[in-house]
Protein backbone atom coordinates (compact mmCIF):
# COMPACT_ATOMS: atom_id res chain seq x y z
CA UNK A 1 0.00 0.00 0.00
CA UNK A 2 1.22 3.10 -0.84
CA UNK A 3 2.28 5.77 1.84
CA UNK A 4 0.91 9.32 0.38
CA UNK A 5 2.13 11.23 3.25
CA UNK A 6 5.47 10.01 2.74
CA UNK A 7 5.10 9.94 -1.29
CA UNK A 8 4.27 13.94 -0.60
CA UNK A 9 7.25 14.40 1.84
CA UNK A 10 9.53 13.51 -0.43
CA UNK A 11 8.45 15.22 -3.44
CA UNK A 12 8.46 17.95 -1.19
CA UNK A 13 12.30 17.68 -0.35
CA UNK A 14 13.32 16.40 -3.45
CA UNK A 15 11.53 18.99 -6.24
CA UNK A 16 9.38 21.42 -4.93
CA UNK A 17 11.56 22.83 -2.18
CA UNK A 18 14.87 23.09 -4.07
CA UNK A 19 12.93 25.07 -6.63
CA UNK A 20 10.83 27.23 -4.39
CA UNK A 21 12.79 30.18 -4.03
CA UNK A 22 13.53 30.32 -8.09
CA UNK A 23 10.00 30.09 -8.41
CA UNK A 24 8.97 32.87 -6.62
CA UNK A 25 11.84 34.86 -8.06
CA UNK A 26 10.80 34.05 -12.04
CA UNK A 27 6.72 33.98 -10.96
CA UNK A 28 7.22 30.68 -13.00
CA UNK A 29 6.37 26.90 -11.99
CA UNK A 30 8.44 24.30 -14.01
CA UNK A 31 6.31 22.29 -15.83
CA UNK A 32 8.43 19.48 -13.85
CA UNK A 33 6.47 20.09 -10.60
CA UNK A 34 3.53 18.95 -12.66
CA UNK A 35 4.88 15.92 -14.62
CA UNK A 36 6.15 14.96 -10.89
CA UNK A 37 2.78 15.17 -9.48
CA UNK A 38 1.49 13.63 -12.44
CA UNK A 39 3.90 10.62 -12.21
CA UNK A 40 3.76 9.84 -8.15
CA UNK A 41 -0.16 9.76 -8.68
CA UNK A 42 -1.05 12.80 -6.74
CA UNK A 43 -4.01 13.90 -9.14
CA UNK A 44 -5.78 11.09 -8.75
CA UNK A 45 -5.33 10.68 -5.13
CA UNK A 46 -9.19 10.31 -4.22
CA UNK A 47 -9.30 7.77 -5.37
CA UNK A 48 -6.42 5.80 -4.10
CA UNK A 49 -7.64 6.12 -0.52
CA UNK A 50 -10.48 5.17 1.93
CA UNK A 51 -10.61 8.88 3.32
CA UNK A 52 -9.83 11.35 0.52
CA UNK A 53 -10.92 14.69 1.89
CA UNK A 54 -8.26 14.02 5.10
CA UNK A 55 -5.63 12.49 3.41
CA UNK A 56 -5.52 15.30 0.63
CA UNK A 57 -5.68 18.00 3.24
CA UNK A 58 -2.80 16.61 5.21
CA UNK A 59 -1.43 16.28 1.81
CA UNK A 60 -1.70 19.48 0.90
CA UNK A 61 0.00 21.07 4.24
CA UNK A 62 3.27 18.52 3.30
CA UNK A 63 3.08 20.26 -0.36
CA UNK A 64 2.46 23.82 0.73
CA UNK A 65 5.32 23.61 2.89
CA UNK A 66 7.88 23.03 -0.21
CA UNK A 67 5.96 25.16 -2.40
CA UNK A 68 2.85 27.59 -2.55
CA UNK A 69 2.03 28.55 -5.74
CA UNK A 70 2.47 24.67 -7.15
CA UNK A 71 0.46 23.17 -4.39
CA UNK A 72 -2.16 25.76 -5.07
CA UNK A 73 -2.72 24.72 -8.82
CA UNK A 74 -2.72 21.73 -7.98
CA UNK A 75 -5.54 21.86 -5.62
CA UNK A 76 -8.01 23.15 -8.06
CA UNK A 77 -7.97 20.53 -9.60
CA UNK A 78 -9.48 18.33 -7.27
CA UNK A 79 -12.67 20.68 -7.00
CA UNK A 80 -13.10 19.93 -10.63
CA UNK A 81 -12.70 16.18 -10.36
CA UNK A 82 -15.01 15.64 -7.31
CA UNK A 83 -17.74 17.24 -8.98
CA UNK A 84 -16.72 15.36 -12.20
CA UNK A 85 -17.09 12.60 -10.36
CA UNK A 86 -20.77 12.70 -8.93
CA UNK A 87 -21.67 13.95 -12.23
CA UNK A 88 -24.67 11.60 -14.42
CA UNK A 89 -23.54 12.95 -17.50
CA UNK A 90 -21.93 9.94 -18.39
CA UNK A 91 -20.83 10.68 -22.15
CA UNK A 92 -18.48 13.72 -20.72
CA UNK A 93 -17.56 11.27 -17.72
CA UNK A 94 -16.56 8.53 -20.82
CA UNK A 95 -14.46 11.13 -22.11
CA UNK A 96 -12.77 12.99 -19.20
CA UNK A 97 -12.63 11.28 -15.86
CA UNK A 98 -10.09 8.72 -16.51
CA UNK A 99 -7.50 11.67 -17.78
CA UNK A 100 -8.58 13.75 -14.67
CA UNK A 101 -7.59 10.69 -12.32
CA UNK A 102 -4.65 10.23 -14.21
CA UNK A 103 -3.44 14.03 -14.11
CA UNK A 104 -3.27 13.61 -18.24
CA UNK A 105 -5.71 16.30 -18.16
CA UNK A 106 -5.47 18.82 -15.19
CA UNK A 107 -7.74 21.39 -13.80
CA UNK A 108 -9.10 24.65 -12.44
CA UNK A 109 -12.06 25.55 -11.01
CA UNK A 110 -14.26 28.50 -10.19
CA UNK A 111 -16.28 27.37 -7.43
CA UNK A 112 -20.01 27.82 -6.26
CA UNK A 113 -19.13 31.02 -4.23
CA UNK A 114 -19.74 32.77 -7.55
CA UNK A 115 -23.20 31.54 -8.08
CA UNK A 116 -24.61 32.96 -4.62
CA UNK A 117 -28.22 33.01 -5.63
CA UNK A 118 -28.24 36.51 -3.75
CA UNK A 119 -25.80 37.73 -5.68
CA UNK A 120 -24.49 35.63 -8.49
CA UNK A 121 -21.24 36.88 -10.33
CA UNK A 122 -21.68 34.90 -12.97
CA UNK A 123 -25.15 33.57 -14.61
CA UNK A 124 -26.11 31.35 -16.95
CA UNK A 125 -29.37 31.34 -19.33
CA UNK A 126 -30.55 28.78 -20.96
CA UNK A 127 -31.09 27.89 -24.91
CA UNK A 128 -32.39 25.54 -26.97
CA UNK A 129 -28.50 23.86 -27.09
CA UNK A 130 -27.60 24.91 -23.71
CA UNK A 131 -26.42 27.88 -22.05
CA UNK A 132 -24.66 31.02 -22.57
CA UNK A 133 -22.75 32.43 -20.00
CA UNK A 134 -22.15 36.06 -18.94
CA UNK A 135 -20.31 37.57 -15.56
CA UNK A 136 -16.99 37.62 -13.69
CA UNK A 137 -15.08 35.32 -11.36
CA UNK A 138 -12.63 37.37 -9.61
CA UNK A 139 -9.78 34.83 -9.19
CA UNK A 140 -9.57 31.78 -10.82
CA UNK A 141 -6.15 29.87 -10.18
CA UNK A 142 -3.73 28.07 -12.98
CA UNK A 143 -4.91 29.77 -16.01
CA UNK A 144 -2.10 28.61 -18.48
CA UNK A 145 -0.92 25.91 -16.55
CA UNK A 146 -4.26 23.44 -16.75
CA UNK A 147 -5.98 22.31 -19.65
CA UNK A 148 -9.94 23.13 -18.57
CA UNK A 149 -11.50 24.43 -16.00
CA UNK A 150 -14.83 23.51 -13.83
CA UNK A 151 -17.26 26.65 -13.54
CA UNK A 152 -20.31 27.01 -11.42
CA UNK A 153 -23.25 29.99 -12.88
CA UNK A 154 -26.55 30.84 -11.35
CA UNK A 155 -29.54 30.33 -14.11
CA UNK A 156 -31.97 32.67 -12.13
CA UNK A 157 -34.84 31.59 -14.06
CA UNK A 158 -34.60 27.91 -12.83
CA UNK A 159 -32.83 28.99 -9.63
CA UNK A 160 -30.69 27.03 -10.49
CA UNK A 161 -26.75 26.19 -10.53
CA UNK A 162 -25.09 25.07 -13.66
CA UNK A 163 -21.58 23.46 -13.43
CA UNK A 164 -19.78 23.08 -17.22
CA UNK A 165 -16.52 21.95 -17.97
CA UNK A 166 -15.11 24.48 -20.12
CA UNK A 167 -10.82 24.31 -22.04
CA UNK A 168 -9.09 26.77 -20.19
CA UNK A 169 -8.41 29.14 -23.14
CA UNK A 170 -9.14 32.76 -23.96
CA UNK A 171 -11.89 32.84 -26.54
CA UNK A 172 -13.90 35.66 -28.41
CA UNK A 173 -16.16 35.66 -25.21
CA UNK A 174 -13.76 34.61 -22.65
CA UNK A 175 -11.33 36.94 -21.55
CA UNK A 176 -8.68 36.38 -18.52
CA UNK A 177 -7.00 39.22 -16.60
CA UNK A 178 -3.52 38.43 -14.96
CA UNK A 179 -4.22 39.39 -11.10
CA UNK A 180 0.03 40.26 -9.43
CA UNK A 181 -0.04 38.47 -6.07
CA UNK A 182 2.60 39.02 -3.60
CA UNK A 183 2.39 35.80 -2.78
CA UNK A 184 2.27 32.71 -5.26
CA UNK A 185 2.48 34.79 -8.30
CA UNK A 186 3.38 31.77 -10.33
CA UNK A 187 0.35 30.42 -9.69
CA UNK A 188 -1.68 32.59 -12.86
CA UNK A 189 -4.17 33.61 -11.04
CA UNK A 190 -6.49 35.91 -13.29
CA UNK A 191 -9.83 37.78 -13.05
CA UNK A 192 -12.07 35.60 -15.55
CA UNK A 193 -14.74 37.67 -17.80
CA UNK A 194 -17.90 35.90 -19.76
CA UNK A 195 -19.26 37.73 -22.49
CA UNK A 196 -21.83 35.32 -23.96
CA UNK A 197 -19.62 32.42 -24.09
CA UNK A 198 -22.27 29.76 -25.46
CA UNK A 199 -21.96 25.76 -23.36
CA UNK A 200 -23.66 23.25 -25.13
CA UNK A 201 -26.12 20.39 -23.05
CA UNK A 202 -23.02 18.31 -23.43
CA UNK A 203 -20.23 20.33 -21.36
CA UNK A 204 -22.51 20.36 -18.42
CA UNK A 205 -21.59 18.52 -15.17
CA UNK A 206 -24.68 18.79 -13.30
CA UNK A 207 -27.49 21.28 -12.85
CA UNK A 208 -28.91 21.08 -9.33
CA UNK A 209 -31.89 23.30 -7.21
CA UNK A 210 -29.37 26.54 -5.57
CA UNK A 211 -29.24 25.93 -2.09
CA UNK A 212 -30.43 28.44 0.15
CA UNK A 213 -27.60 28.53 2.99
CA UNK A 214 -25.08 25.67 3.85
CA UNK A 215 -22.72 23.69 1.73
CA UNK A 216 -22.70 20.89 -0.33
CA UNK A 217 -21.12 17.68 0.72
CA UNK A 218 -18.70 18.71 -2.36
CA UNK A 219 -17.87 22.42 -0.90
CA UNK A 220 -17.41 21.13 2.32
CA UNK A 221 -14.79 19.03 1.04
CA UNK A 222 -13.31 21.86 -1.20
CA UNK A 223 -13.65 23.63 1.97
CA UNK A 224 -11.02 21.51 3.89
CA UNK A 225 -8.73 21.21 1.27
CA UNK A 226 -8.19 24.84 0.72
CA UNK A 227 -7.78 25.40 4.29
CA UNK A 228 -4.71 23.00 4.41
CA UNK A 229 -2.98 25.80 2.02
CA UNK A 230 -3.09 28.05 4.81
CA UNK A 231 -2.37 25.64 7.19
CA UNK A 232 0.57 24.88 5.77
CA UNK A 233 1.98 28.21 5.22
CA UNK A 234 1.72 28.78 9.07
CA UNK A 235 2.89 25.37 9.73
CA UNK A 236 5.68 26.43 7.93
CA UNK A 237 6.52 29.27 9.41
CA UNK A 238 6.08 28.07 12.65
CA UNK A 239 8.39 25.41 12.20
CA UNK A 240 11.01 28.18 10.77
CA UNK A 241 10.26 30.05 14.35
CA UNK A 242 11.40 27.25 16.22
CA UNK A 243 14.44 26.20 13.93
CA UNK A 244 15.37 30.34 14.30
CA UNK A 245 15.43 30.41 18.51
CA UNK A 246 11.87 32.10 18.49
CA UNK A 247 9.16 29.49 19.31
CA UNK A 248 5.34 30.82 19.37
CA UNK A 249 3.66 28.19 21.57
CA UNK A 250 0.52 29.95 21.63
CA UNK A 251 0.41 30.25 17.92
CA UNK A 252 1.01 26.57 17.08
CA UNK A 253 -2.07 25.79 20.03
CA UNK A 254 -4.03 27.91 17.26
CA UNK A 255 -2.65 26.03 14.74
CA UNK A 256 -3.84 22.68 15.51
CA UNK A 257 -7.41 24.07 17.31
CA UNK A 258 -8.10 25.60 13.68
CA UNK A 259 -7.16 22.28 11.87
CA UNK A 260 -9.34 20.38 14.55
CA UNK A 261 -12.64 22.61 13.52
CA UNK A 262 -11.61 22.03 9.89
CA UNK A 263 -11.59 18.38 10.68
CA UNK A 264 -14.79 18.36 12.82
CA UNK A 265 -13.03 17.30 15.79
CA UNK A 266 -13.63 17.92 19.16
CA UNK A 267 -10.75 19.81 20.54
CA UNK A 268 -7.64 18.07 21.00
CA UNK A 269 -5.92 17.89 24.53
CA UNK A 270 -2.60 19.90 24.29
CA UNK A 271 -0.02 17.74 26.02
CA UNK A 272 3.26 19.74 25.01
CA UNK A 273 3.80 23.93 25.06
CA UNK A 274 4.70 23.23 21.10
CA UNK A 275 3.04 20.49 18.58
CA UNK A 276 5.77 18.82 17.01
CA UNK A 277 6.43 20.54 12.99
CA UNK A 278 6.33 18.72 10.23
CA UNK A 279 10.25 17.86 9.32
CA UNK A 280 11.75 17.07 6.23
CA UNK A 281 12.22 13.57 7.50
CA UNK A 282 8.83 13.24 8.48
CA UNK A 283 6.57 11.61 6.37
CA UNK A 284 3.00 13.07 7.77
CA UNK A 285 1.77 16.19 9.82
CA UNK A 286 2.55 14.62 13.40
CA UNK A 287 0.07 14.09 15.80
CA UNK A 288 -1.11 16.78 17.74
CA UNK A 289 -0.52 15.54 20.84
CA UNK A 290 3.30 14.67 20.13
CA UNK A 291 6.02 16.12 22.69
CA UNK A 292 7.91 18.94 20.89
CA UNK A 293 10.96 18.08 19.13
CA UNK A 294 14.12 17.39 20.26
CA UNK A 295 16.31 20.52 19.15
CA UNK A 296 18.61 18.66 16.86
CA UNK A 297 15.59 17.26 14.97
CA UNK A 298 14.80 21.45 14.71
CA UNK A 299 17.54 21.97 12.40
CA UNK A 300 15.91 19.47 9.79
CA UNK A 301 12.78 21.55 9.77
CA UNK A 302 10.68 22.47 6.64
CA UNK A 303 11.55 25.86 5.55
CA UNK A 304 8.99 28.49 5.16
CA UNK A 305 7.00 28.63 1.74
CA UNK A 306 9.15 30.57 -1.00
CA UNK A 307 7.04 29.69 -4.41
Amino acid sequence: MTDWLQEAQDLTDEVLRPAATEVDRSGKIPPSHFDALRDRGFYGLAFATTDPVNTLADLGEILVSGCLATAFVWAQHHGTLLRMVMSRNDTLKARYLADLRSGAVTAGVSGSGYANPDNPLIVATETDDGYTITGQAPFVTGWGLVDVLGVTAYDPRAQKTVTFLMDATDGPNVHANRIPLSAADASNTVELTFNGHHIPHTAVIHVRKARQGGLSIADRAILRINGSLALGVARACLTEADRIGHPCPQLWETHTTIRDALDNRPPATVTSTTPAPVQANSPSPPPRTSPPPREADRSHAVSPPRG
